[in-house]
């Protein structure tokens, strides 16, 4: 598949949600926003990942990482800055493998292959120690991407999520319960990754998406029709639990805290299943992207907007919707 051209055609759209559209070809997966605003685009078909101007459309950059002609399978499922985002992280889904690149000349600077374990995400630690990857299990490498320093001892992990401040990270899966098994969050130190606590979160539904928010205080978490919220450290019960409708085929990176640390932005389907949230005691304010088919989303700082990747071929930038009213 040929490269991008020099700038994207608009996407009409009567959408009062929207800010600007612009067609975008090549199977647009995971997005980032980088230290000057620019948008970062992987796309699958063509293997590639595209700097963009949110203002313009205009194409910047694109590096191929790999040809499509030898049938590579780099999915580009999530794309991660670290904390100055003068690096991106890039898991490739079922190429079995993850890379880091430098911001913003796109330059490779590794390439972790990871035989027979589809890499679904790749998080840097916010304080520059590590770069955790989701496999078959957990992989804890130097922020370098050069040393695999430990493997997490959890089996078939469903999502992971860092703290804000990097001293704890989550780890979803399945897990034993007495006699029962049920999905659980296993919180570790990261200091010398002790295991701080493990706690069910009442439900045996896969989990797609986690993070941490208000100030380290609530973890939540996303399956396809429901969000939890937990609070942490505790072993108190779920804080709360309501039905939604996650995107058609989104990915890991469908929601977003959006301005604060307390504002949980998420895309969201059409569906009547969804609805208000209740409930005084939840750490955040939830803000549904409400009829949308977002694979990604990401919130730039610098315009206070939301940029959304549709894998039907799309980028768009959103306002940031008000907190979840009933529907």
């Amino acid at each position: 598949m040929s490269l991008l051209a020099a700038d994207l055609a608009p996407a009409p759209t009567r959408d009062k949600k929207v800010i600007r559209r612009w067609t975008l070809s090549g199977d647009p997966r995971g997005v980032a926003i980088g230290a000057d605003g620019t948008v970062y685009v992987g796309l699958a078909q063509s293997q590639s990942i595209a700097a963009i101007d949110p203002a313009t459309g205009a194409i910047k950059n694109q590096v191929v990482l790999d040809s499509a002609e030898i049938a590579a399978t780099k999915e580009l499922v999530t794309l991660r800055t670290n904390a100055d985002r003068s690096r991106l992280y890039v898991a490739n889904g079922s190429d079995e493998s993850a890379m880091i690149l430098s911001l913003p000349d796109l330059a490779v600077l590794r390439e972790i292959t990871m035989e027979g374990e589809r890499i679904r995400d790749a998080v840097p630690d916010p304080k520059g120690r590590y770069l955790y990857l989701l496999g078959r299990r957990v992989h804890v490498f130097d922020a370098d991407g050069d040393t695999e320093l430990r493997t997490l001892s959890i089996e078939d992990p469903m999502a992971i999520a860092t703290s804000s401040n990097g001293a704890t990270l989550a780890v979803f899966a399945t897990q034993d319960f007495g006699n029962a098994k049920a999905t659980a969050v296993t919180l570790f130190d990261t200091k010398v990754f002790r295991v701080i606590a493990r706690e069910p979160m009442q439900t045996e539904k896969l989990i797609e998406s986690a993070m941490f928010a208000a100030g380290d205080r609530s973890l939540v978490a996303f399956s396809r029709d429901s969000l939890f919220e937990k609070a942490v450290p505790s072993r108190r019960e779920l804080v709360n639990t309501n039905r939604i409708c996650l995107p058609e085929g989104s990915g890991p990176q469908v929601a977003t805290l959006a301005g604060s640390d307390t504002l949980l932005v998420y895309g969201e389907r059409r569906c009547s299943a969804s609805g208000a949230f209740s409930g005084s005691s939840r750490g955040v304010t939830p803000a549904s992207l409400y009829g949308v088919s977002a694979y990604a989303i990401a919130f730039d700082p610098m315009t206070s907007s939301l940029v959304a990747t549709d894998r039907a071929g799309f980028l768009t930038i959103y306002n940031v919707p008000r907190p979840v009213q009933a529907r």
